[in-house]
């Protein structure tokens, strides 16, 4: 069983819930605490049920608390060969099976592999993830729901599972991202490491990013972001400082980040409120991604 590392931010009355749940089948879990204060009932449930409490005061955002997770378990006699990244709000009640299934158990024998995720679908509006895969010059989506193990492009951290070997291969997270796109950077890098991603399409845990609303657009459903100026303001930089980064490398990759900034500016119009503002600081961010320096792509 791997080991869990389980952020907490601003719902860490959650925390606990899964803490019981967490040590009911598995041994050994750490929680990093990225609130900016050091939170005493956090600290205490994580002694109740005999878990590692890391305080990291939101330094270098979620990427940042991943790191000290890592910097803590390579320090360790026998450190684990798999984790597992959570949430605070990550249900995790479908793990087990998810974990237990023969097919996940054989992806993450493979010593190409980085890492296998179940499916997630949006609390908000009901849709499930939709999963691209990627070649230098080609991208294209699988569909919204199917079986069985897939080859994709990107996992959601979020529940992920993560073998301990490409983790060191690929190296720490990028802090300079904090929030926004830190899972894309880091599955682009164990990409350019030779390395692959999955996600097991049999297995499904809900989730939420942002507040998001489902709408039609040519004849599509699709989903706006539904976040405040202030990420909206992230998400433009960091995509536009991904396109810089991997331009030449994954050409496909830096189409798609356009794709992904019309995307979000349609959803923006299209369903939420305040959408001046939240256009504003999109187009402002993306600004701003040109001159960047957030660190380097590996």
């Amino acid at each position: 069983m791997p080991t869990a590392v389980l952020v907490a931010y601003k719902r860490q009355d959650q925390v606990e819930q899964a803490l019981r749940e967490l040590r009911r089948w598995l041994q050994d879990v750490i929680v990093v605490d990225n609130g900016f204060q050091v939170n005493p009932v956090l600290q205490d449930s994580c002694a109740e049920f005999g878990v590692t409490y890391i305080q990291n005061a939101n330094a270098g955002g979620l990427a940042g608390a991943y790191n000290r997770a890592l910097d803590h378990l390579s320090s360790l006699t026998l450190p684990p060969q798999t984790l597992l990244f959570l949430d605070e709000d990550s249900d995790v009640g479908t793990l087990p099976a998810f974990l237990a299934d023969p097919e996940t158990q054989r992806t993450l024998a493979r010593p190409d592999t980085a890492a296998i995720s179940p499916a997630y679908r949006e609390r908000a509006t009901g849709l499930r993830g939709r999963y691209m895969w990627l070649r230098r010059f080609r991208l294209g989506f699988n569909p919204r729901e199917f079986e069985g193990v897939r080859e994709v492009a990107f996992v959601i951290n979020s529940m992920s599972v993560w073998r301990a070997a490409a983790l060191q291969r690929i190296g720490p997270f990028n802090e300079g991202l904090a929030i926004d796109h830190v899972d894309t950077d880091y599955c682009l890098r164990a990409r350019a490491c030779g390395l692959h991603v999955y996600v097991h399409g049999s297995h499904e845990f809900p989730h939420a990013i942002g507040e998001r609303r489902r709408y039609r657009f040519l004849g599509m459903d699709v989903q706006s972001g539904g976040h405040a100026p202030a990420r909206r303001y992230l998400i433009g930089r960091n995509t536009i400082w991904l396109t810089r980064q991997w331009l030449w490398r994954e050409p496909a990759f830096a189409a798609l980040c356009m794709l992904r900034l019309s995307y979000e500016a349609i959803g923006i119009v299209a369903v939420e409120d305040h959408a001046g503002a939240k256009l504003w600081a999109l187009l402002c961010g993306a600004a701003s991604g040109l001159l960047a320096r957030l660190g380097t792509a590996r």
